[in-house]
Parts: structure tokens; sequence; C-alpha cells
């Protein structure tokens, strides 16, 4: 098998033109690296540069692998480089909330300052399963209410929130103190187009009371669905920061059984990510501007 070592060894021939000068590069023995260069023509069965040639010349084969060499030790030095330094990295963030990005928009200008080395972006999680992403290093960071027992996996719980049943004031419920599960029997329930297994109105909510809705229509853009609930088509779902101040006085917000559906929202990472600095000063910068921003949320609890 070609190493690492290997790669080094032909980088080493070429930059210095001798196998008397490599050696002296590498800090070995002409007779070390002649033993070395021998047991690397031994495995690809070929030599890998003409002998007695001034300069040093290559065959095909050894320019094969100076070309490999040329394309492979960059990038192991930069994921060296990486690995020792924390404060660079890469962070892509699934996120699993359509409403998310009030808060996480600035929480991400704060996260740039304190750590321009670090590469992020963003993408919906609605169109593929997150946490095997998350698994298989497609993403490095999951914004869910959803954590799963899974040791690969660990959480920065960020805040609590309420989900509430948002209606127009001449829907026949918004006169009610809060809704039970029978009231939404006769609803056209208005959600983005996920999945219902992946909302909480129907895990925590309709599904435990075994009842469906009249009619579920899935609608994408946020403002088209407040639209539908200020005609009285239909009634949403989502947490009270997720509406502006003017959306409020517009709309009827009420609580989704006596006690209310609350929830909490997590960072999900990959365990043996969790202790990267900037991976943890993500973590508090989400927490903080969410605590600055939004103002009907409550404490997380520990996962």
């Amino acid at each position: 098998m070609i190493e690492v070592s290997h790669l080094a060894l032909l980088k080493a021939l070429n930059k210095q033109g001798s196998v008397s000068r490599a050696a002296d590069s590498l800090f070995v023995t002409q007779s070390a690296l002649s033993h070395q260069i021998k047991k690397l023509e031994h495995l690809i069965e070929s030599t890998i540069f003409v002998r007695h040639s001034e300069p040093l010349k290559f065959t095909p084969q050894g320019k094969a692998l100076l070309r490999l060499a040329d394309e492979v030790l960059p990038r192991i030095d930069k994921i060296e480089k990486q690995l020792l330094d924390n404060e660079t990295g890469r962070l892509n963030i699934a996120i699993e909330c359509h409403s998310c990005f009030d808060w996480l928009i600035p929480t991400l200008d704060v996260f740039r300052e304190k750590q321009p080395k670090v590469d992020f972006d963003l993408s919906l999680a609605f169109s593929f399963e997150p946490m095997q992403a998350l698994k298989n290093y497609d993403i490095d960071m999951v914004l869910t209410s959803d954590p799963i027992q899974d040791k690969q996996f660990d959480y920065f719980p960020l805040f609590n929130y309420q989900m509430l049943a948002v209606m127009s004031h001449s829907n026949i419920l918004a006169s009610n103190k809060y809704l039970t599960p029978k009231d939404l029997q006769d609803q056209v329930l208005l959600t983005y187009p996920v999945n219902p297994k992946r909302l909480d109105v129907f895990n925590y909510f309709l599904n435990p009371a075994n009842i469906r809705p009249k009619k579920i229509r899935q609608v994408e853009l946020p403002l088209m669905m407040i639209q539908l609930v200020l005609n009285n088509q239909g009634l949403a779902t989502m947490p009270q920061w997720a509406l502006t101040d003017e959306q409020k006085t517009k709309i009827a917000l009420k609580s989704l059984g006596k006690n209310g559906v609350w929830r909490t929202l997590y960072l999900a990472v990959r365990k043996p990510d969790m202790s990267l600095s900037y991976i943890q000063e993500f973590a508090r910068i989400a927490k903080m501007v969410s605590s600055e921003i939004l103002q009907d949320i409550r404490a997380p609890i520990q996962v």
C-alpha cells in the first residue's frame, strides 16, 4: 500500500534533484533513503526514476506518484492545521425550523466576527434526514427540537418555546381560551411541506388523541401561510416569535391544550466535535442572541 511517507519521499527527490540531497532534507542517511526507494519500487513493481541521471529524471510511474503527492500532501497539511487549530474549521448547519432565521442570522453575524476562519453554510433539513447526514459528516450541526438517543450525538439546549395555534379573528375557535385536539377536527390545518411525522402539532397534540384535521394544506412560504390565516382559510401552528408585532395584532393566538405544547430547541453535534472551541462558541452565541431577541421563551432544560 502506498503511504504518505512514500509521497513525501517523491516530493523531496523532485525538489532536491538527487538522492543525497533528498536524504539530507529528510534528515535520514543516504543508505536509509535508498532502502525506502527500493521498497517503494518493489511495491509498485517499477522504478521511479532513471538511475545516474543528473538532474534526477522520473519514470512515467514516478511522475504519476509525484502528481498524487502534489494533490494529496497539501490536503493532508491543511487538515492537520485545522485539527491543531480549533479556530479553523467548517460549520454546515441543517435547520429543522422555518421560523428560526430571525434570530439565527444575527447569531451568524456575531459568530462571523468571533470566528472569521470558520467556513459555514445553512440548509433546510426538510428534504433529507439531517441526523443521518450529521452521522455521515455531510453536515456538522442540526438545529432540532427532536433529539434522538444515539451515542454518536450530543446536544446543546438553547431554549424552550411554546407552539401556538395561529388563526383569524373570524375563526370559530378564536373565542376559545385554549384549543383541544378535537377542536381541530373540522379545521383546515396549514403546514409547511413536511411529513406530519416531523411536525410537533401531530406528535405532541393530535396523534396522542387520535385526531386528524379535516384537511391538511401544505404551504411553502411563511408569508403565504399568514395570508391564508388572515383570510380564514385555515389555521397554523408556530412559535409566537415566528410572527412580527404587526402580524400579532391581526390574528388570534391560542394555546394547544390547557398547559400548552412546550418544546426545547437544541443544537445537535457529533460527540467528538462537542469540545471544538468554535462549536462551543457558536452554541454560546446562539443562546445569548436568542435570549436577547426572543421575548416568549424559557430557559432550556438538559437532555
